[in-house]
């Protein structure tokens, strides 16, 4: 009985043994969706449990084989579980990108005019999470390489989470109007709709390149396209003739970013020789 039983425990030593040697220790780093580092993540691998802590850029290091599943939690980000592929162990490199947490409390809004009642003088407005996801999309899009980026098909990529308005309100002047007194509803004449329609141009023209750098991040234009700053504007021109506009307008980001892209190689070679 004791020889079993000694015989047993060599088995057993041997297979741990054997698992221990195969894992590998390998790097990882954490990021949010605008490429900044998470500290203080806990890091499991669910295979063996073995844990550890992410450090302040990031950075962490765990034994791992190829199919491990590890498990990132962090208290202001979504939980998520990563498979280990074998690139992985080759490279001895993991990314991983978490995303933020949505507030389930409400904001509040307080009114121009208050009325001195406090429940009377707060809006409650939800949290726009519609954005929080365009950005994560937006910041995967980034970062993948200029090649697998072409290379994507549109219908299947893009993904548009934005609600589609009432077809009603938007052609029915009378469905506009609703709940108006009498005196207020009143159908505009044409002059005045395309005098608005060009004013609003305009505005969203000039607000245009501002916008882009809200969305997309200084990071995407200066650091991966390496558009020099002092000819941010002049660029977004250059790219103006190619629609980016409507299609920022029509949130098909992706597009947009694949023309940045493009057109970027161009407009450096372009620069470059007139700098000659």
């Amino acid at each position: 009985m004791k020889r079993k039983l000694l015989f047993f425990l060599l088995i057993v030593t041997c297979q741990l043994s054997f698992t221990q040697e195969k894992r590998k220790n390998i790097r990882g780093i954490i990021y949010n969706t605008v490429s900044n580092p998470v500290a203080n993540s806990h890091i499991v691998n669910l295979s063996t449990n073995i844990g550890t802590i992410s450090d302040d850029d990031g950075s962490f290091t765990i034994p791992v084989q190829s199919g491990d599943w590890i498990r990132i939690s962090n208290i202001q980000y979504q939980t998520k579980k990563v498979r280990v592929k074998k690139g992985n162990i080759n490279e001895g490199k993991l990314i991983i990108h978490l995303i933020p947490v949505t507030n389930v409390l409400e904001e509040a809004v307080i009114k121009k005019k208050l009325k001195g009642d406090l429940t009377s003088d707060m809006l409650k407005s939800q949290k726009d999470t519609i954005r929080e996801k365009v950005e994560s999309m937006l910041h995967i899009i980034k970062s993948m390489s200029h090649k697998a980026i072409m290379n994507m098909k549109i219908g299947e990529d893009e993904r548009h989470m934005k609600k589609p308005r009432n077809a009603q309100l938007t052609t029915d002047p009378v469905a506009k109007a609703a709940g108006l007194p009498q005196a207020t509803v009143g159908i505009p004449d044409g002059s005045s709709i395309r005098r608005k329609a060009r004013r609003e141009r305009l505005n969203f023209k000039e607000r245009f390149p501002d916008k882009l750098k809200e969305m997309y991040g200084k990071k995407f234009f200066f650091n991966t396209l390496k558009i020099p700053k002092e000819k941010y504007i002049h660029f977004i021109e250059y790219c103006d003739p190619l629609g980016i506009e409507q299609l920022f307008k029509d949130e098909k980001h992706l597009e947009v970013i694949k023309i940045l892209r493009r057109e970027s190689i161009s407009y450096l070679a372009l620069i470059k020789e007139n700098d000659k």
